[in-house]
């Protein structure tokens, strides 16, 4: 069984498919029969990616790690945390296509996976096939199916939305990310699991939740107007009681960094405006800053406040690109 599943996965990443391949291997991997072999080979095949030389290989593995976030968190720390199959089957950007596989998967049946990416400066509202709302923040994926089945409704997230869940008892709405998952029957909450960020949060505006973290080895059911922050670097997670009016800010258009470095400041900004900023880290000191902009704020406008505020910085835009040297 274990070479079988090896030899599925291993042809998954080195070939390209159709999409009916891609639909049914994407199920076969998040099912739950031999889910521990399964997993035990994802894990294998990712530890070996540093000495695969295959183009091909290579170009589909740094895109894997591009979309779920373990590319950006091999640069800032060794793999501490295992790669759970969730991670993986959402990696739909991964072209497929081999006879064997297809034979192999073909019996399967598949609810279609759907995908909503919202790009840079930009947030959406979707509704969800069962009811439930939710608003998607900018550089953020949702996965979730044509049509929920089966005890729970799944979907998966990477990057930041709110969601409002439509109540169902005999069907939990469960969001799940890289790091931790979060369910729910009927409430309201934020989730913020962008791959390149130290923290993944999970806040409760409404009802209750159950969050786990930690490979799931931990849990807590959180209170309204609490939020677990869970640190990918430390595995740990804190309860904090933050400002609701900042955690929905983005909803409402407003940009609210609080106690943030200048790094992180220029990281979210990207996010809002569709310029990358070009820096030394050396340049940027490690001291907080709370700041906050009205929706109607252009980059030059927030520019000119960091510039005054920090008193260290100067900036220059040109075309898509902001430069940033020390005074």
């Amino acid at each position: 069984m274990k070479n079988y599943i090896h030899d599925i996965i291993d042809r998954y990443i080195k070939h390209d498919y159709p999409k009916e391949v891609d639909r049914d291997f994407r199920v076969w991997l998040t099912d739950q029969e031999h889910a521990d072999e399964k997993e035990n080979q994802l894990n294998k095949l990712w530890e070996s990616t540093e000495s695969v030389s295959t183009p091909g290989y290579d170009r589909s593995l740094e895109r894997m790690h591009e979309f779920t976030g373990m590319g950006a968190r091999r640069k800032m720390r060794a793999l501490r945390s295992r790669l759970i199959i969730w991670r993986v089957a959402a990696t739909l950007l991964i072209a497929l296509s081999s006879v064997s596989i297809y034979l192999a998967l073909q019996n399967r049946q598949a609810p279609d996976l759907l995908q909503a990416y919202i790009p840079t400066a930009e947030t959406r509202n979707i509704t969800l096939p069962d009811g439930t709302q939710v608003m998607i923040n900018s550089q953020s994926t949702l996965l979730y199916p044509q049509q929920f089945t089966g005890d729970t409704r799944c979907v998966y997230l990477v990057g930041e939305a709110d969601f409002k869940v439509k109540r169902d008892a005999k069907h939990p709405f469960i969001v799940k990310t890289s790091d931790f998952q979060v369910t729910a029957l009927g409430t309201e909450f934020n989730v913020t699991a962008y791959p390149n960020e130290e923290e993944v949060t999970a806040t409760l505006i409404s009802g209750s939740v159950l969050v786990e973290y930690n490979n799931q080895q931990e849990q807590k059911m959180l209170e309204p107007n609490e939020q677990l922050a869970y640190n990918k670097s430390t595995c740990s997670g804190n309860v904090l009681r933050p400002d609701m009016q900042d955690v929905t800010a983005w909803q409402r258009g407003e940009i609210v960094f609080r106690s943030m470095t200048m790094e992180e400041i220029f990281t979210r900004l990207e996010r809002k405006y569709p310029y990358t900023f070009v820096y030394s880290f050396r340049s940027l000191k490690k001291d907080r800053f709370n700041l906050s902009f009205d929706p109607n704020a252009s980059i030059e406008d927030i520019m000119d406040i960091i510039a005054r505020v920090t008193g260290t910085i100067d900036y220059k835009i040109v075309e898509d690109k902001c430069y940033l040297t020390h005074r």
